[in-house]
């Protein structure tokens, strides 16, 4: 896994690139597959920050506010990614935090094809996604939301949804 200095200076390099080209915003992914880019109460550290789902970030300081700072110091709004149904890239499902809710809830999953999905049609789950946005409003001076999930399931001949 990148250092602490590695992932500032590619951050650093993306913003400035596009704060050269004028542009007014950038959208940020803080939430790949029900893991967090960013300290979480409601999901784990993502392994594709931190090199292990669950593990903390080595960052000095606060990850997700130092970027939104530095956007903001090229004029730029931050805008939060997350994508809000996939659970899981694969079926490999021993490479999660035993905080996932996969693991502790693994009721609000689906199995389609060869991942696993939130339930949107569960109350829970809903309540879920609710405080994960809240937790980054409240927590966070961000711009805007974007739920983005173009990874959603598409028909799979003779696949049948389980769960």
């Amino acid at each position: 896994m990148d250092t602490e200095e590695k992932q500032k200076k590619d951050f650093l390099d993306i913003l400035n690139f596009y704060a050269n080209l004028n542009y007014n915003a950038v959208i940020v992914q803080l939430r790949a597959a029900g893991d967090a880019f960013y300290k979480s109460e409601f999901s784990p550290w993502s392994r594709f920050l931190t090199g292990e789902e669950g593990k903390p970030s080595a960052w000095e300081e606060d990850n997700l506010d130092w970027m939104i700072n530095e956007a903001h110091k090229r004029g730029m709004e931050f805008h939060a990614w997350l994508n809000p149904y996939r659970a899981t890239f694969d079926m490999n499902t021993d490479i999660l935090s035993n905080t996932h809710d996969y693991c502790t809830n693994p009721d609000w999953m689906v199995q389609y094809g060869k991942k696993y999905y939130y339930n949107p049609g569960l109350p829970e789950v809903r309540k879920r996604f609710s405080n994960v946005i809240e937790e980054i409003v409240v927590g966070y001076d961000i711009d805007a939301i974007h739920f983005d999930d173009y990874f959603y399931p598409y028909k799979i001949q003779d696949e049948l949804l389980k769960d």
